[in-house]
C-alpha cells in the first residue's frame, strides 16, 4: 500500500501546482485529533509484524496478529476529525475494509488474478496462512465485494489486488494534499 500513498500524494502535488496552489510546508498548523492512537497503533502492528516474519515458528505469535487494532485506531481517529473531507474518505475506506477483514478472521482475503506476473506464487503463499494481515480469497469468503479483488496489472509498476476500501484510503490520501494549502498560513 505504501507505493499507492507515494503515487496518490505525488499526484496530488502535482495536481496542486497545476492549479496553481502553493503549499508553505514551514507554516502548516494541521490539528488531527488523536493522532497519537494512530502512532501508537502503527507502533503495535509494526511490531507484530516484525516478530511474527521472525519468528512464525511459535504458534503464539499469531495472537499478535493484531491487524483490527490498526482499524480501530482509523475509525476513532477519522471520526475525532469528521468535520475534514479526507477524514470522512478515510473513514470510509477503513470501515469498508474493516468489514472485510473483521468477517474473515481478520485477515484481507486476497484475489490473486491471472493477470499478476507471479500469481501461482502469490496464491501458494497466501494458501499457506504464513502472511499477518492477508488471506488467499475461496469460495468461503465472506464479503468478497469489499476484498483485494481489483487488480492493478502491468504496466502499473506494482501490480497488485486492491479493495473498494483502498480506493476510498487513496482518495482520502489525495483529498488531504488537496486541502492542505488552506492549512498554511
Amino acid at each position: 500500500m505504501l507505493p499507492e500513498i507515494i503515487f496518490f500524494s505525488i499526484l496530488s502535488i502535482f495536481i496542486l501546482i497545476i492549479r496553481n496552489r502553493k503549499i508553505n510546508f514551514t507554516d502548516i498548523k494541521l490539528e488531527i485529533k488523536g493522532y497519537k492512537i494512530l502512532i501508537a497503533a502503527a507502533v503495535i502492528e509494526i511490531t507484530a509484524e516484525y516478530l511474527y516474519g521472525n519468528f512464525s515458528h511459535n504458534n503464539l505469535l499469531g495472537v499478535l496478529s493484531l491487524n483490527w487494532l490498526i482499524y480501530l485506531a482509523l475509525i476513532i481517529v477519522a471520526a475525532l476529525n469528521f468535520k475534514k473531507t479526507f477524514m470522512k474518505l478515510l473513514l470510509i475506506g477503513t470501515l469498508l475494509n474493516f468489514i472485510a477483514i473483521a468477517s474473515n478472521d481478520f485477515k484481507m482475503p486476497v484475489l490473486v488474478s491471472d493477470l499478476l506476473a507471479n500469481a501461482d506464487a502469490n496464491r501458494l503463499y497466501l494458501g499457506t496462512g504464513q502472511d499477518l494481515i492477508h488471506s488467499l480469497l475461496t469460495e468461503d469468503t465472506k464479503f468478497k465485494m469489499l476484498c483485494d479483488v481489483i487488480t492493478l496489472a502491468p504496466p502499473y509498476p506494482f501490480p497488485k489486488s486492491i479493495s473498494i476500501g483502498d480506493i476510498f484510503l487513496f482518495l482520502g490520501i489525495f483529498a488531504f494534499w488537496q486541502e492542505l494549502p488552506r492549512y498554511t498560513k
